[in-house]
C-alpha cells in the first residue's frame, strides 16, 4: 500500500501480486489487487475479474462491492456502477458507517446516469 500511495506504481503491483500468488483465495488479497489496478486505471479489466472472484468468496462484502462498482464506473457503465455503489453504500452504513470517498464514488455514478439519462 505504501508504494501504491508514494506513486511507485510498477512497485506497488509487483507487492500486491506477490501478496495474492502466497495467498491466492484469501478475498481480501484479491480486492487489493483489484483495487490496485482499478484505481490506478493500470488494468480495469483484470481488476473486475479479481474483485469478482472475491465476490465469489463473500459475495455481500461492502468493500468488493465498491471496488466493483468504481471499476464498472470505469468503464462507462454507469447505471451498473450506480446500482452495485448503492448496495454497497447500503451495506456499508448499516454494518459500519460513514465512509466518505464511497460516498463520493456514489454520487459520482449518480451525476453520470443522470447525465446519460438527458443524452
Amino acid at each position: 500500500m505504501i508504494y501504491s500511495e508514494a506513486g511507485i506504481l510498477d512497485l506497488a503491483e509487483q507487492y500486491f501480486r506477490q501478496a495474492l500468488s502466497m495467498e491466492p483465495e484469501k478475498p481480501v488479497r484479491l480486492n487489493n489487487l483489484a483495487w490496485f489496478f482499478i484505481n490506478n486505471d493500470r488494468n480495469i479489466n483484470e481488476g473486475l475479474d479479481l474483485v469478482e472472484k472475491a465476490l465469489e468468496l463473500t459475495p455481500d462484502n461492502y468493500i468488493f462491492l465498491h471496488t466493483k462498482g468504481w471499476g464498472l464506473y470505469k468503464q462507462g457503465k454507469y447505471q451498473e456502477a450506480y446500482d452495485i455503489l448503492q448496495k454497497s453504500w447500503d451495506i456499508r452504513r448499516q454494518r459500519e458507517g460513514y465512509e466518505h470517498i464511497a460516498y463520493l464514488h456514489l454520487e459520482e455514478a449518480k451525476k453520470a446516469v443522470a447525465r446519460h439519462l438527458v443524452e
